[in-house]
């Protein structure tokens, strides 16, 4: 139960803020199909799950842990630690989703390269973000993030495309949808406490 709760508000820290920034352009009222606002907040709580996953780090973390030591953490050289077969597929695995996802973005998103590019993206924010607290920078982890990115999006091409296309976002909504990706990645960076609130929770 407590674990639950503490889950529940590493969850809210980024979906909250993502929720109130959606009310306040008010993008219900402008003609948005069911289908596509249940696209945005699917996009978001996958989101909000990848950073849970992989343990992103926040600001409270680097207040708490500090840098002291952490460089030594980071691996440079692809492949050149002990290989772990399953945490490579589910690195890739992670991923598909977003890569799914990215075409759906409208016009100009639905190509290889900047889906690659932007999962590579995704995927250092998160390893830099783990300086800032107690986990290993991997550059494993950013080809394996990439190659599963770049999966997603064979799978799109190959099941999906025709359909989605009809329901690419508009401009507006396209907007909404980075506006609401970048609160959730604020809102979990600043508002979220791991520390403190298993300390709460658990008495220490």
């Amino acid at each position: 139960m407590k674990t639950c709760l503490l889950t529940g508000y590493e969850l809210a820290s980024g979906l909250l803020p993502c929720a109130a920034l959606y009310a306040v352009y008010g993008m219900g009222r402008s003609g948005t199909t069911r289908r596509i606002r249940m696209l945005l907040g699917m996009a978001m709580l996958y989101l909000a799950l990848v950073l849970h996953v992989t343990g992103a780090g926040t600001l409270y973390n680097g207040i708490q842990f500090g840098m002291a030591g952490q460089w030594q953490e980071i691996n440079l050289l692809p492949f050149s630690r002990t290989v772990d077969p399953v945490g490579y597929v589910l690195n890739i695995v992670l991923f598909v989703p977003f890569g799914m996802l990215m075409p759906m973005l409208g016009a100009g998103w639905g190509k290889l390269g900047r889906v690659a590019a932007a999962g590579l993206g995704f995927s250092l924010l998160i390893e830099l973000s783990q300086l800032l607290n107690l986990r290993s920078t991997d550059v494993d982890d950013l080809v394996m993030n990439t190659l599963g990115a770049v999966l997603g999006y064979a799978v799109w091409r190959l099941l999906f495309r025709a359909r989605c296309r009809a329901d690419a976002l508009a401009g507006r909504e396209r907007r909404i949808l980075l506006l609401c990706a970048a609160a959730v990645l604020l809102g979990r960076f600043l508002l979220f406490d791991e520390l403190s609130a298993a300390g709460l929770l658990y008495g220490f």
